[in-house]
């Protein structure tokens, strides 16, 4: 699926590469290119050929957060726009939080500046490798509103909570080393090789057991609204259908027969 915001290509390999493609905006988001990227991670969620979703941006920024300049392009449609964000509120309705609660391994290769929304969607990948130019930002209180989950929920389990404060009432923006050191990222890479060593890991990701990978993440995730006794007995249930699985079985042979593992989640 390829539109003028949005790229979104499957390969061969098991990885699915969705490219913000707006770079002469630095992939700010305007009107409709939510639908088109939640169109593609629907695609992610329910195409068995996906195994690993990678998000990145076109050209020399990953996202600028939202298109005020297209999003307030006149009064009508502002006010539209501020009616269904209080409707989305009321009703508890989330827009591309949904990445976060893709089953499946995400990663964010952040080329360039990612502030507010743009934050937000990295934030809401497993994986985040940045480029030694990218820049973050949580801009949403210089704005006079505030963000989604990203800030408030997940970067405080990164950074912890008076890190989260600092960045999240302050809107300061960082740079790749200090997002590095405070536990933002996971590892910065030189601009001209951020995009191989990211399909590199997104390769290693795909080639892995999706049922396992499943696993892990809803347990990871449940583990935000556990005791971690709760959790361990959780875990356990999930262990033991794992242990009934083929992929289980092709882990342990191909350990044993030394050669790679060819895990067909089943």
């Amino acid at each position: 699926m390829s539109t003028n915001d949005v790229r979104y290509e499957v390969g061969d390999d098991g990885v699915a590469t969705l490219t913000l493609n707006r770079p002469e905006v630095m992939n700010a988001i305007r009107p409709g290119m939510s639908v088109e990227i939640l169109e593609a991670v629907a695609d992610v969620r329910t195409n068995d050929a996906v195994r690993c979703l990678l998000i990145t941006g076109e050209g020399r920024g990953f996202c600028a957060g939202d298109d005020f300049q297209a999003i307030f392009l006149d009064e009508n449609r502002a006010n539209r726009r501020i009616e269904r964000q209080v409707n989305r509120v009321k009703h508890g309705e989330t827009s591309l939080d949904v990445i976060f609660a893709l089953e499946k391994p995400t990663i964010a290769a952040v080329n360039g500046a990612a502030v507010g929304y743009g934050m937000d969607i990295a934030l809401y990948c497993d994986i985040r490798i940045a480029s030694d130019r990218a820049k973050f930002g949580w801009f949403f209180v210089r704005r006079g509103v505030m963000g989604t989950i990203g800030g408030t929920f997940i970067l405080r389990q990164l950074v912890g909570l008076s890190k989260a404060f600092e960045l999240t009432l302050t809107g300061d923006q960082v740079d790749a080393a200090e997002a590095l050191r405070i536990g933002r990222d996971t590892k910065v890479e030189p601009q001209d090789s951020l995009l191989d060593e990211a399909h590199a890991l997104a390769r290693k990701l795909a080639s892995g057991p999706p049922l396992a990978q499943q696993a892990v993440k809803r347990a990871m995730h449940k583990g935000f609204q556990m005791e971690w006794q709760t959790l361990g007995e959780y875990q356990q249930a999930l262990g033991d259908v794992l242990w009934e699985t083929a992929d289980h079985m092709e882990g342990v042979h191909s350990f044993t027969e030394k050669r790679e593992p060819r895990f067909t989640g089943r």
